[in-house]
């Protein structure tokens, strides 16, 4: 079947402390990767485009994105309160980024917990909207799920699954995570055998986007008079090292010059679009969670975790937490 078109890696979660902030051309009926990968991420950029209302540019010289955006992609911001922190600003949170995976499941990542913990913060709600400050639905945070929980210590395991009180807003659409997406190791010879687009090179290099509540310049990130988080944005990156599903995370850099990543957009999500195996358009697919990001913020690169890596965690986590996540594709759909 074709389509019918063509060790933990560190801390970036933003913390307004005072004094540092701890911081391919083939024809329409071609199958390949790179045919399903292009012609559906022109697609999809063009769809967050037009939700955005407009090419202004915002946090890092990303591109800004409205609350319909904002919605269809899932994207929520994580309020960290520091009341209790007594070397933080007592006028702002802590801010990380998520992406929504079930009507009251977000997945971010593990460090915007365990930093703010050692600070005497408490990650207290997940924040529905473009902006954080304004008058957007919340719901708090009644339960979480981390690796840590599991036992898993082993290198990249920076995940974190959150509980909400109530489902979210309706207009928030669920990301799907694409946890048989891409054959494993055991089943590269019967990929092989198939003719699987994902044979050998997985998802190979594509651009991906990615959403963050971060900093708007590395200034934010030391200086409290600078603090300018609480604004999503979106993010052009491009894949620098192979997405595997027994590989727990990759590289990106920006695609565009003088932008990047910075504080407060650890926990958000790396989106692929990907033709639906069966001609019902574009899917939607959280390909990865964003951990740590070099300084400065300014053409910096991103690590992010592969969430396919850690499926068992993510299927058992979902149970546990009452709303449990379910495989809904399988590379062999694509053969």
């Amino acid at each position: 079947k074709c389509p019918l078109t063509g060790h933990r890696f560190g801390s970036h979660v933003m913390l307004p402390v005072l004094v540092l902030a701890l911081a391919l051309q083939r024809s329409p009926a071609d199958c390949s990767r790179r045919a399903l990968l292009r012609r559906a991420a022109t697609a999809g950029l063009a769809n967050a485009a037009a939700l955005s209302g407009g090419p202004a540019r915002a946090i890092v010289n990303g591109d800004s994105v409205s609350d319909a955006e904002a919605a269809a992609t899932g994207s929520v911001g994580l309020w960290i309160d520091l009341s209790g922190c007594s070397v933080c600003r007592k006028d702002k949170p802590a801010t990380c980024s998520g992406t929504l995976v079930a009507p009251t499941l977000v997945l971010s990542a593990r460090h915007c917990l365990d930093t703010p913990r050692m600070l005497n913060g408490t990650l207290e709600r997940v924040v529905f909207g473009s902006d954080m400050f304004g008058a957007g639905a919340s719901r708090d945070v009644v339960a979480v799920k981390s690796t840590s929980d599991y036992g898993i210590e082993t290198a990249g395991n920076d995940l974190i699954l959150l509980k909400l009180s109530s489902p979210a807003p309706k207009e928030w659409r669920v990301v799907e995570l694409p946890l048989g997406l891409l054959p494993s190791k055991e089943e590269q010879e019967e990929a092989r055998r198939k003719g699987s687009p994902f044979y050998p090179d997985g998802l190979g290099f594509p651009s991906l986007a990615t959403y963050g509540y971060g900093q708007q310049s590395t200034k934010g990130t030391t200086d409290p008079a600078a603090y300018s988080a609480g604004q999503l944005r979106r993010l052009g990156v491009s894949v620098q090292t192979e997405i595997r599903p027994w590989a727990a995370g990759f590289l990106t850099k920006p695609v565009d010059r003088n932008t990047g990543t910075c504080a407060g957009d650890s926990g958000g999500g790396a989106l692929a679009f990907v033709q639906d195996p069966k001609g019902r358009g574009i899917r939607q697919f959280l390909v990865g969670v964003q951990a740590v990001a070099s300084l400065p913020c300014e053409e910096n690169q991103q690590v992010f975790v592969n969430p396919a890596a850690f499926s068992e965690f993510l299927l058992q986590a979902s149970r546990d937490l009452g709303s449990p996540l379910q495989p809904t594709i399988n590379w062999r759909e694509y053969s």
